[in-house]
């Protein structure tokens, strides 16, 4: 679960840099996010590749698959977006909305996997 909440994080992160005016440290921690939104991609494709062909959770993680692949995408993007150095004044356009809407792509597969991971626990605990 935490290679799917960090991604999230740091870009919760980054929009409260930028909200403080600090625009450089914004663009650092969104190249972590970076890195971060791809391990979590990979592994959910790991996760994809270790399920059987047959079963009932296939398309569920193929489509966490996809919402972190395009995750990783919006915030390769806004990260792009913000690496030009002829930005004096502020963020760009570009570099505010794909960090938006990576969040909203990655947020919701956060829960889900918050909700597949402690399900178990909570019916553990319930039966004791």
């Amino acid at each position: 679960m935490a290679t799917r909440a960090l991604p999230v994080g740091l870009l919760l992160f980054t929009l409260v840099m930028d909200g403080q005016g600090l625009h450089q440290t914004a663009f650092y921690v969104l190249v972590l996010a970076v890195a971060a939104a791809v391990a979590g991609a990979l592994s959910a494709f790991g996760d994809l590749v270790e399920l059987p062909g047959r079963s009932p959770g296939v398309a569920a993680a193929r489509l966490e698959l996809l919402c972190c692949a395009l995750g990783a995408v919006f915030v390769l993007v806004a990260a792009a977006a913000r690496a030009r150095p002829t930005i004096a004044a502020g963020v760009p356009a570009l570099g505010v909305s794909g960090t938006v809407a990576a969040l909203l792509v990655l947020a919701p597969v956060m829960l889900a996997s918050a909700v597949r991971t402690g399900a178990p626990l909570l019916r553990r605990a319930q039966a004791r």
